[in-house]
């Protein structure tokens, strides 16, 4: 009899120890629950955030070497132009003879099948005195898709997109590249500028709008990464001009 009353006493004692675990087990589940569901919180508000800041707020943007990205020869960018471009010399006369306007465009075309471009909603293009303002219709297709790519790109970064970038040169006659060699030595005699493929556009000077303007290194940024977007598509070829601040632009 003593030794049953002993075996319920130790089934009583294990019994009791097993619900004691059992409590401290429910109680560090709980615990780590509660860790746990406090700190969920934080991590959605933080990826909240960032999805905010990737949508709207401005970022770094990534730092190339672009003289050496923007390295494209001169000889490539001329087989190019001879190939995409108007063969039949340009001159200040022809650009103005026989100009229609495109049904489909609305661009004026003039005889040599070039169309004539000017300051936009998308680029400004700079008082020319060594060029005419006219291109094969595939480079004035890329220069208005430079423009709006790079507005895109402020827009997206909380910056008012309505700036623009500049034109500096266009489409250059015998007789402008001969003017403009006695200035600029990268201006040669047989230049892709003179088949109206090619496009200079400043990477030093924007137009801005009065608010929400971006700093000139961010202009310059955007600038580069737009073309070089467009460059990997295989739209352009493209030489960084120091000389000239310029990046320059044969449509492929």
């Amino acid at each position: 009899m003593e030794q049953e009353n002993r075996r319920r006493e130790l089934v009583k004692a294990v019994l009791h120890l097993a619900l004691i675990a059992l409590v401290i087990v429910g109680l560090i589940i709980c615990a780590v629950r509660v860790f746990q569901g406090g700190s969920e919180t934080p991590r959605k508000r933080k990826t909240d955030r960032q999805a905010w800041n990737d949508a709207y707020k401005d970022h770094r943007e990534r730092d190339r070497n672009w003289p050496s990205v923007f390295s494209d020869l001169q000889e490539t960018q001329l087989q190019a132009a001879m190939k995409n471009g108007v063969i039949e010399p340009i001159t200040r006369e022809n650009v103005e003879e026989g100009i229609e306007v495109s049904k489909s465009t609305g661009q004026e075309v003039n005889s040599l099948g070039l169309v004539r471009i000017g300051t936009n909603e998308h680029y400004v293009v700079d008082e020319l005195t060594h060029s005419v303002p006219w291109l094969v219709p595939k480079a004035a297709t890329l220069l208005d898709d430079i423009g709006r790519a790079f507005q895109d790109s402020l827009y997206l970064r909380g910056y008012n997109r309505h700036h623009r970038i500049i034109v500096t040169s266009v489409t250059r006659t015998r007789d402008d590249v001969k003017r403009l060699s006695r200035q600029n030595v990268n201006a040669t005699e047989n230049s892709c500028h003179c088949y109206g493929t090619t496009i200079d556009i400043t990477y030093n000077r924007y137009d801005k709008p009065d608010e929400l303007m971006a700093s000139d290194d961010k202009l310059r940024s955007l600038l580069m990464q737009t073309v070089y977007d467009l460059k990997q598509k295989g739209r352009c070829y493209v030489k960084y001009e120091r000389k000239q601040a310029c990046l320059h632009i044969t449509v492929r």
